[in-house]
């Protein structure tokens, strides 16, 4: 017999999801910062030889035209610089700079930290099974035909 899933995961993962990200912006804020410009910088960081506009705004969800707006801004801040990409004349390389990779360590000992300081004193059985359980989520959200959520947004 079927079990009927809980009416209100949805609602205590939002909440979890904005609880989290209001923190870790409140904690970023004096850098000039916010966690969506952590998860741009940190794909940045991961990729050293630099990746395309397109391609980062997949791994961060978000749309290019909003990529746009964020990379303007940590470009002006001197932590990115765009390059013409020697594969496709039609694309751009980002690319951390040195102040950008200084300043993502910096935010990423923040978000570690908060990290701590939700998670230290938990069963670490537990959390690991909760990052198991929520990576079963994402992969079954991702194997839905919404193309907003398949990066084609």
């Amino acid at each position: 017999m079927a079990r009927n899933p809980p009416t209100n995961l949805g609602r205590q993962t939002g909440l979890l999801a904005r609880l989290w990200r209001t923190e870790l912006d409140n904690r970023l804020r004096p850098l000039g910062l916010s966690q969506a410009r952590w998860i741009l910088l940190m794909h940045l960081n991961d990729n050293v030889d630099g990746i395309t506009q397109l391609d980062l705004a997949t791994r961060a969800g978000i749309s290019a035209a909003t990529l746009v707006r964020q990379i303007d801004q940590l470009e002006e801040a001197g932590l990115v610089d765009r390059n013409p990409n020697p594969d496709d004349r039609r694309a751009n390389l980002i690319h951390l700079t040195k102040h950008g990779r200084a300043r993502f360590q910096e935010v990423d000992a923040i978000a570690a930290e908060l990290r701590q300081e939700v998670l230290g004193d938990l069963d670490p059985a537990q959390v690991n099974a909760m990052i198991e359980f929520t990576t079963q989520l994402i992969s079954r959200f991702e194997s839905l035909s919404t193309p907003h959520l398949k990066g084609d947004a």
